[in-house]
């Protein structure tokens, strides 16, 4: 750092990361009665969201809303209620009913990071967050007494803080990871993904999502706000790669959709958007605390796209560590119990997922025996609530194995009977 440098600033917590997980936590720490800053590299502008993203907040995230000051979120003019229904290559697999206002997790939202983003940004500064946008952490150094971070700003400008807590969420690309030397396991993701946005498309009874499996894709259709649609296909490689040109890929994409026999009638759909997506998008895992920084968001988890979990993931992350802190001090001892409490919480409720969704993202499957899967689910009622659970992220996978392995047994049990 240049000896110009100012005097240093004093914070209780500093966020490295001004997305969803870093305004999250940084919110949560604020309302504990903290001193907060969130230092985020990109200049951002009360427009600034992310495009890239299905916009699907799970049910198990939706009432974590109400503790951020966003409740309003679920409100019509700002999101989609609703519930997911998946097209299998065993039957259809939904939860019958409507919504239950009094219940947020009963259901799931379509709410576009357009509003998430800003709205999140925004209720980090009506909580007295100091958000520090274009703003880069080009080094951390821990003593005794806490952290000391070196940044430099958009004009080069340099500035030194003091903090006693440092939360890692500068996302899957974490620079703070590097710097740490928390290391990264990268898991394959053997599909593309492809976005776009339509007018035009009549929505499903309900405002329903719906996941069609195809073959060894997903094609997932999402109504959003104003008569909108989002579009979302993840696919085989080899599926896309004779779709050319700007127009062609678009109109190849819209075909696809077309076809299946499960989804809404694409003739009178009027692009939005361009095709956005993304070839090569590995899953990556990191630990939830490295010495004495806890990672939130993608910068500890950043799943393939197709399990819908990095908005709920982001925002429950954050709730656990905040949780973890509620009571506590961040000196000595108490830090360290908070921090042992969040890698037990992270490790205990978030992780369990990791292996199922990264085992999703593999398309050599045996078909036959993932088609006895979804037989087997669409014969049970229960099992059929379990499975939207699972996906819906309010049990664990294990839950769902066990129930799963007694449905198994039940149908052959009766099948044995008749």
């Amino acid at each position: 750092m240049s000896a110009q440098k100012s005097e240093s600033l004093s914070v209780d917590v500093a966020v490295v990361g001004g997305s969803l997980a870093g305004c999250a936590s940084a919110i949560r720490f604020s309302q504990m009665g903290y001193r907060v800053a969130v230092f985020e590299k990109k200049a951002v502008t009360e427009h600034s969201y992310k495009q890239l993203c299905t916009h699907f907040l799970q049910p198990h995230a939706v009432p974590l809303l109400d503790g951020l000051g966003l409740a309003h979120l679920r409100e019509p003019a700002w999101s989609v209620v609703t519930k997911a229904v998946f097209v299998t290559p065993g039957g259809v697999v939904e939860t019958p009913g409507g919504y239950d206002p009094e219940q947020p997790d009963s259901y799931a939202l379509n709410l576009e990071r357009r509003v998430l983003d800003p709205a999140l940004r925004e209720a980090a500064r009506r909580q007295g967050v100091r958000y520090l946008q274009g703003t880069s952490v080009e080094s951390v150094q821990e003593d005794e007494s806490g952290w000391t971070l070196d940044t430099r700003d958009g004009t080069g400008a340099q500035q030194r803080y003091r903090a006693r807590l440092v939360v890692a969420a500068d996302g899957r690309r974490s620079r703070l990871a590097g710097l740490l030397g928390n290391p990264t396991e990268s898991r394959p993701n053997e599909r593309v993904a492809l976005f776009a946005y339509f007018t035009g498309i009549e929505h499903p009874e309900g405002n329903r999502s719906v996941f069609i499996m195809n073959d060894r894709d997903l094609a997932c259709t999402y109504p959003l706000v104003d008569g909108r649609t989002e579009l979302v296909l993840f696919a085989e490689k080899s599926r896309v790669e004779s779709w050319r040109g700007t127009e062609g890929r678009l109109e190849q994409f819209l075909k696809y959709f077309d076809d299946l026999d499960q989804a809404p009638s694409m003739a009178d759909a009027v692009p939005e958007s361009p095709l956005l997506g993304y070839t090569d998008y590995p899953s990556q895992i990191r630990r939830p605390v490295q010495g004495s920084v806890p990672f939130v968001g993608d910068a500890a988890l950043s799943l393939d796209a197709m399990s819908g979990v990095g908005c709920g993931f982001a925002l429950q992350s954050a709730d656990l560590l905040a949780r973890s802190f509620a009571g506590r001090s961040l000196d000595g001892a108490d830090r360290r119990a908070g921090l042992a409490d969040y890698r037990e919480r992270f490790e205990s409720t978030i992780l369990p997922h990791a292996d199922g969704i990264c085992g999703d993202s593999l398309v050599g499957k045996d078909e036959a025996t993932r088609q006895r899967m979804f037989t087997t689910i669409c014969r049970s009622p229960e099992l059929s609530h379990k499975y939207l659970a699972l996906t819906g992220r309010m049990v664990q996978p294990a839950e769902f194995q066990q129930a799963f392995l007694r449905g198994l047994m039940t149908q052959r049990v009766g099948a044995a009977r008749t």
